[in-house]
């Protein structure tokens, strides 16, 4: 199977579906907050000290859920709109999510 994004645009592929699929997958789940808690690792974010933080390609939030629980404020944009509005279904409270193509 190749590549969605080589095939065409990603909100082509990552539509309400595969969006909500996405969201609820626990491996996805997993492997976002590993990689956000290694990016607050690798950017020395403080601890103590809310940071904005500019997510490109916030997909369904998930990432900003695990810099939510660190105190951080953040920004998310994604060219799928149905990534986006799964995020804003789950209420991201410190997260303002955008649509950018």
């Amino acid at each position: 199977m190749s590549r969605p994004e080589l095939t065409g645009h990603a909100s082509i592929y990552y539509n309400e579906k595969e969006a909500r699929k996405y969201d609820s997958s626990s491996r996805m789940i997993g492997v976002q907050r590993e990689i956000t808690e290694r990016a607050i690792e690798l950017l020395k974010l403080p601890e103590n000290k809310p940071c904005f933080i500019l997510d490109v390609g916030c997909g369904s939030g998930l990432s900003g859920q695990v810099l939510e629980r660190h105190g951080h404020v953040w920004l998310g944009c994604d060219v799928s709109r149905d990534m986006l509005s799964v995020a804003r279904e789950r209420n991201c409270g410190g997260g303002d999510e955008g649509k950018g193509e």
